[in-house]
């Protein structure tokens, strides 16, 4: 049952090398995955995912970090259920105004999550 959080490691690293690499392009998603998929549907999702992240919490060595991570999942996927949709669009150009820098260094963060979360497993 802790394949949601080898699956998350995964996404976690390439996210995070996508970031060091194309700053550009991960700067643009927050939009792109708005109008693709409604965000009601990417709540659904998140919401199943933090489930499973939360029920995996006995195969890691620190089941509070599991915890943590499930309930920010949780909260993130409520709040994507919940919001406006204009709200929603706010705060995604809001996103997009960070500079190249602020995802460069969170790249570097999600590989070192990754990487801690990777070695909490094994």
């Amino acid at each position: 049952m802790n394949w949601p959080l080898y699956l998350l490691i995964v996404v976690w690293a390439i996210f995070g090398l996508i970031a060091l690499i194309w700053p550009k392009k991960v700067k643009a998603w927050p939009k792109k995955f708005m109008t693709v998929v409604p965000h009601w549907l990417w709540g659904v999702i998140i919401l199943g995912l933090a489930y499973f992240i939360w029920q995996s919490q006995f195969f890691f060595i620190y089941p509070l970090v599991v915890k943590i991570i499930a309930i920010a999942a949780g909260i993130k996927g409520l709040l994507l259920l919940l919001m406006p949709k204009n709200k929603l669009e706010n705060l995604s150009s809001c996103c997009t105004n960070f500079p190249e820098i602020f995802y460069r260094i969170f790249g570097i963060v999600c590989l070192v999550v990754a990487f801690l979360v990777y070695q909490g497993l094994v």
